[in-house]
C-alpha cells in the first residue's frame, strides 16, 4: 500500500524531500531559465514519496558531462577538506576521483603526484602523470609535470633525468610560445651545468614573433634568474634583458600594468632615465596613481636628485593630506639635511593621522626643542599634555621650551605638574638635574617680577634655596665621590652666587662658592662669583684678582664679569680703568639701563680724585647671575 503524507499527490507537494532534492530543484530552475520559456508545471520536477519516485522532466536532468563535473567538484572539495587535515592518504583517494571525472585538470595531477611521491607511492604517481599526459598531450602542463617529476623524484636515476630532458625539450618543440616550458628546461639545464644550452634556449624564444607581452615579460623573468643583474660597482647595461623587455614594451600598447612592470625593471637594474620616463608617462594617463608616484620618488632617490623626490612626494601629500607614510618620509629627508623646522610640520601631521604614541610625541618635542622652535614647541606639548594627560614627559620637556623662550614664571607651573606626575610613572626624571633647573627657574622668575615692580623676591629665593639645596642633598646620595664635578660646581655657584646678589647669607655663600673652585678651579663662572664674593665683603683686591682671572678664563666677553672689574677698579680708586670695562660692558650689552647709568656716574666723577667705597656703588647693584652650563639639565643619572 502506498503510503501518502498530508498534501500528497494531490497537490504534489512533500514534506520528506530531501537537502540534495532541494538543491537539485534550484539548480534546475537556473538551467531553466536560460533555456527558451515555458509553460512549467510542479509536475514537471522529480517528487520523492515513501516508497516512490517521479522522475523530472527530461529537459531537467543533469548531462553525463555535468554529472562528472558535479561529482569531481564533490570530490575535490573532500580532498582538500582531508588535506588540511593531515589525512593525506584519504586526500589523494578523493583527488585521483576526481582526475577519474575530470582527466583534464593537468595541475590537479601534477599536485597529486607529489603527495603520492611524498607518502612513499612513487611509482604510482608516474603512472598517474604519464596517464595524464596520455589524456592531455595538447598541454603544456602535462609535459612539465611529467618531467619536473621525474628531475625532483627520480634524479638518482641517469634514464630518469635524460627522461625528464627529453619530455620538456619535446615540449619546447611543441609549445614554442609557452613561457612555462622555457622556464622548466632553462632550470633543468642549469642544475645539470649546461648554461650554454640555456642560453640557446633562450635566443631560440628571442627568435619568436609572439604578440602577447605577456610571453615576453615571463621570458624576462625568467632570464633574470640565469643572467642575474649586478647592481653593486659600476652597472653595466644588461643588454639581452633590455632585448626582453624593449619587446614586451614594443607590444604593451595601453596597457598599463605591462608598461609598469617594464618601468620596474629598469628601476630594478638601475636604469633610472628608462624608469622615469615610462613612470610619468603612466602617471599622465593615471594622476591617482599614489603608488606609482611613489616609485618615481625611489628613482628620483636612485639618481641622487633629493630635490625631485621632495616635489614628487610634496605632491603625493597635495593629492592626499592624509597619507602619514609620505608626511614621514619627507620629515625623515629634512632631518637627514638637517632643516628641523622644515621636518617638523610633516612629521606633526604624521603624529595626528597615525594617532601617535606618547614616545612618539616625546621624541618629536625633543627634536624641536633642540632646533630651537621654543614657540612652536610649547604650543605642541600643550595639545601631547591634553592627549597624554597622566604623561610627566609633556610637562618636563615643557619645562625645557619655556627656558628657551625665558618664560620663567610660567615654567614653574610645569616643574610643579611634572614633579606630581612622575612621583607616580616615572620618578627617575626627578633628579638632580631637574632639581637644579627647578630651583634656577624660581630664581629668575623671581628676578624678573623684581625688575617688573620692584616686588620684594626674598619669598621666592628662600624657595629656590630649598631647592637649590634638594639639588645638593640628591648630589650627595646619588653622586658621594664627585665623579660629576663639573655640574655639581655649577649648583655650588649657583646658590651662592644668588645669596650674594640679593645680600642673604653672605659668609655661607662664600664657601658655597669657594667649594666650588675647588671642584672646577679652571671655571671662569665661579672665578667671577668668588671675586664678587669679595667685592662684598670689601676685599678689593683679592676682588680684583679673581675678577680679572674670570676675564682670561672666559672664552666669550662677557659684560657682567666687565661691570664687576669696573666695579672694582671703581672702588680702589682706578677711574680710567672703571670706565674702561664699564665701556666695554655698555657696548656688549647696550639696551641695559644700568650699565649705561654706571658708566655715566664713572665718567661724571672721574676727575674727583681717588674714590671711597663710599663714592662707589652699592654692592647690590649686581648683574643676573651667570647662566648653567649648557649641559647642565642633562646631569649624569643618579646611581642605582
Amino acid at each position: 500500500m502506498k503510503t501518502l503524507q498530508q498534501g500528497g499527490p494531490k497537490i504534489l507537494v512533500h514534506r520528506c524531500i530531501v537537502a540534495y532534492g532541494l538543491a537539485y530543484f534550484a539548480g534546475a530552475c537556473v538551467i531553466s531559465s536560460l533555456m527558451p520559456v515555458q509553460a512549467r508545471e510542479i509536475e514537471d520536477f522529480a517528487q520523492i514519496f515513501v516508497n516512490e519516485y517521479h522522475e523530472p522532466a527530461k529537459s531537467l536532468r543533469l548531462s553525463e558531462d555535468g554529472r562528472n563535473k558535479s561529482l569531481a567538484l564533490a570530490h575535490f572539495s573532500r580532498g582538500l577538506s582531508l588535506e588540511s587535515k593531515g589525512q593525506t592518504s584519504s586526500a589523494i583517494d578523493s583527488y585521483r576521483k576526481v582526475l577519474e571525472y575530470q582527466p583534464g585538470e593537468g595541475m590537479l595531477a601534477r599536485k597529486t603526484a607529489h603527495l603520492m611521491a611524498q607518502n612513499s607511492k612513487p611509482d604510482e604517481a608516474l603512472k598517474l602523470l604519464e596517464k595524464n599526459l596520455e589524456n592531455n598531450p595538447n598541454e603544456a602542463i602535462s609535459f612539465i609535470a611529467l618531467s619536473e617529476f621525474l628531475a625532483t623524484y627520480q634524479s638518482f636515476q641517469k634514464e630518469s633525468r635524460e627522461r625528464a630532458l627529453t619530455v620538456i625539450e619535446e615540449a619546447v618543440r611543441k609549445f614554442p610560445d609557452d613561457p612555462n616550458v622555457y622556464a622548466h628546461i632553462v632550470k633543468l639545464y642549469l642544475v645539470s651545468d649546461r648554461k650554454d644550452d640555456a642560453k640557446t634556449v633562450m635566443d631560440r624564444a628571442l627568435e619568436r614573433e609572439n604578440p602577447d607581452p605577456m610571453y615576453w615579460l615571463r621570458l624576462g623573468q625568467i632570464a633574470g634568474r640565469i643572467w642575474p643583474v649586478q647592481l653593486e660597482g659600476d652597472s653595466v647595461e644588461p643588454v639581452l634583458l633590455n632585448r626582453i623587455y624593449e619587446k614586451a614594451l614594443a607590444r604593451a600598447g595601453d596597457d598599463i600594468s605591462v608598461n609598469e612592470r617594464v618601468g620596474d625593471f629598469y628601476h630594478a637594474t638601475r636604469q633610472f632615465k628608462n624608469a622615469e620616463k615610462i613612470y610619468t608617462g603612466i602617471i599622465k594617463q593615471k594622476p591617482d596613481r599614489l603608488d606609482l608616484r611613489q616609485k618615481l620618488a625611489r628613482v628620483y632617490g636612485g639618481m641622487g636628485d633629493e630635490e625631485k623626490v621632495i616635489d614628487t612626494l610634496k605632491e603625493i601629500v597635495r593629492i592626499d593630506p592624509l597619507d602619514a607614510v609620505v608626511h614621514r618620509q619627507l620629515g625623515t629627508i629634512y632631518l637627514r639635511k638637517e632643516d628641523t623646522p622644515a621636518a617638523v610640520p610633516y612629521l606633526r601631521k604624521a603624529l595626528e593621522i597615525s594617532k601617535g604614541s606618547a614616545n612618539d610625541y616625546a621624541a618629536l618635542a625633543k627634536l624641536m626643542i633642540d632646533a630651537e622652535m621654543a614657540e612652536e614647541t610649547v604650543t605642541f606639548l600643550k595639545k601631547a599634555s591634553f592627549l597624554f594627560p597622566d604623561s610627566p614627559d609633556f610637562p618636563y620637556l615643557a619645562t625645557y621650551a619655556l627656558a628657551g623662550q625665558q618664560k620663567w614664571g610660567e615654567s614653574i607651573e610645569f616643574f610643579i605638574k611634572t614633579e606630581k606626575l612622575a612621583e607616580k610613572s616615572k620618578p627617575q626624571i626627578l633628579n638632580e638635574a631637574f632639581f637644579f633647573r627647578y630651583a634656577a627657574a624660581v630664581e629668575r622668575a623671581a628676578v624678573d617680577e623684581k625688575e617688573k615692580n620692584g616686588k620684594d623676591i626674598k619669598p621666592e629665593i628662600d624657595r629656590s634655596a630649598k631647592l637649590f639645596q634638594k639639588t645638593i642633598e640628591m648630589i650627595a646620595k646619588n653622586d658621594p665621590d664627585d665623579e660629576n664635578r663639573e655640574f655639581t660646581a655649577t649648583v655650588y655657584n649657583y646658590l651662592g652666587y644668588m645669596w650674594i646678589e640679593n645680600d642673604m647669607n653672605i659668609d655661607e655663600a662664600g664657601e658655597l662658592i669657594k667649594t666650588a673652585l675647588d671642584l672646577d678651579p679652571e671655571s671662569g663662572a665661579i672665578a667671577d662669583s668668588l671675586g664678587w664674593y669679595y667685592f662684598k665683603k670689601g676685599n678689593y683686591e683679592e676682588a680684583k684678582k679673581e675678577l680679572l682671572r674670570a676675564e682670561e678664563l672666559i672664552e666669550e666677553k662677557d659684560s657682567v664679569i666687565f661691570d664687576h672689574i669696573g666695579r672694582v677698579y671703581f672702588h680702589l680708586g682706578d677711574k680710567a680703568r672703571a670706565v674702561s670695562y664699564m665701556e666695554k660692558a655698555v657696548e656688549l650689552e647696550a639696551d641695559k639701563k644700568e650699565y649705561s647709568e654706571r658708566l655715566k656716574e664713572f665718567r661724571k666723577m672721574e676727575d674727583k680724585g681717588p674714590a671711597t667705597p663710599a663714592e662707589g656703588l652699592k654692592p647690590d647693584e649686581g648683574a643676573p647671575p651667570p647662566a648653567p652650563p649648557e649641559k647642565a639639565a642633562d646631569a649624569p643619572k643618579a646611581k642605582k
